[in-house]
């Protein structure tokens, strides 16, 4: 597997960082064939990387917890047990072994380990990095022991994350109702039908799974960030003079708008477009200017 021919040129323009977090499976063999272009830290919180880290060495603890694979699960329940163990023993644990409990908030397969671990006490053990001047009779570190978003289960990102429902109606003064608008599991939504008082209405234009919700409340509809909506091509097609030419460049099912419309394209949020590899691949040295080498690195439509 490699790059697609049209990107292969402009390979040295790639973001490391961005593309490790790329989805497209295609990405693991070419990183196999190209260690140099490795982002390990990166690569932790990428699910289709997950057998390259036989080597837990390269793992970046606080990313794997964004990881929804089971083998990622696996070891963030072994690591969180061997810091149990450590903690148990009141020894000082490692700053780059403590696990994210914010990261874990966002992760789809971690909401089990969150129901039994709702706070990471072993922070409170955390080996803090080293300072210059540690030894110094008045020295203030510039780094703190108290509890943080990380250590703790993080609502408004729980709130979006569409297995933790069960979680959430247990909390329910816990919930974000702004996060829980951009919720897309059938129980988030019924939920927010039966509270439309606390809906966002901007960030629920933007849930692919509230189309019919919309559609019952256009008067509420951002139209804007409608435009990021997968699901809603057939309203933004009525109304087209309220179309955000930005965001809908990004959005992979507005491809037959935007052909309809090339002069309004935006050229750097179409390097978000899965979708767009055609027009890219006619324009990329014409429009090389204004393409966003972040995001085009994140593409999965960068790979043959």
């Amino acid at each position: 597997m490699s790059l697609a021919s049209w990107i292969k040129p402009y390979e040295e323009y790639l973001e490391l960082e961005y593309l490790a977090r790329n989805p497209n499976p295609k990405l693991i063999s070419y990183l196999k064939g190209n260690e140099h272009m490795i982002d390990w830290s990166n690569l932790s919180a990428n699910p289709n990387a997950i057998d390259m880290f036989w080597n837990t060495n390269r793992i970046n603890w606080k990313k794997i917890c964004l990881n929804p694979h089971p083998k990622a699960i696996e070891l963030i329940y072994k690591k969180h047990e061997e810091n149990m163990a450590k903690y148990k023993r009141q020894r000082r644990i490692c700053e780059y072994s403590i696990l994210s409990w914010e990261n874990l908030s966002q992760n789809p397969s971690a909401v089990e380990f969150l129901t039994e671990n709702p706070y990471n006490v072993c922070s409170w053990f955390q080996e803090l990095p080293y300072e210059p001047n540690e030894d110094d009779y008045d020295f203030v570190s510039q780094y703190s022991v108290n509890e943080c978003d990380e250590d703790r289960i993080n609502w408004s990102w729980l709130s979006a994350n569409p297995n933790a429902l069960s979680l959430l109606k247990e909390n329910k003064d816990m919930i974000d109702w702004l996060w829980l608008s951009t919720n897309p599991s059938s129980t988030a939504i019924k939920l927010l039908k039966n509270n439309k008082k606390n809906i966002d209405w901007s960030w629920l234009s933007t849930n692919p799974k509230a189309i019919k919700l919309l559609e019952g409340n256009q008067d509420k509809i951002d139209w804007l960030q409608l435009c990021k909506n997968p699901n809603a091509i057939h309203l933004i097609k009525e109304n087209t003079l309220d179309i955000d030419w930005c965001y809908l460049s990004a959005n992979p099912n507005a491809i037959e708008i935007l052909e309809q419309y090339r002069e309004k394209l935006d050229w750097r949020w179409l390097c978000k477009n899965p979708n767009a590899a055609f027009y890219l691949e006619e324009n990329i040295e014409k429009q090389f200017d204004k393409l966003d080498w972040r995001w085009l690195s994140e593409n999965p439509c960068i790979f043959e």
